[in-house]
């Protein structure tokens, strides 16, 4: 399983604009073939810092979710907002358990 996490900073004001967007990203992607998990979540302390938490079946799963042409358009919506700060990683993960 592959486990991405991150998150994107952006101007706390213009956070609402950028949700239309986020929406359509969120639903597109969790019907992608190999989607586990794919969640946006604004910080409760911290406002414009939008965390991103993703799970995939595998590799293969991940590398064409970056290519589909859905995330083109997230690209283009992040491009007319100011973003201050982004990382994204990626991890490969192992055996898993509840807590």
């Amino acid at each position: 399983m592959i486990i991405v996490t991150g998150h994107v900073r952006i101007a706390p004001d213009q956070v609402e604009g950028l949700r239309p967007a986020a929406r359509r990203t969120l639903e597109t992607t969790r019907k992608e073939k190999g989607c586990i998990l794919y969640a946006y979540g604004e910080d409760v302390i911290d406002p414009g810092l939008i965390r991103i938490v993703e799970r995939w079946e595998d590799w293969p799963s991940l590398e064409a979710h970056g290519k589909a042409p859905h995330m083109d358009d997230w690209r283009a919506a992040l491009s007319e907002v100011d973003v201050l700060e982004r990382e994204v990683i990626a991890h490969e993960a192992g055996k898993e358990r509840a807590l």
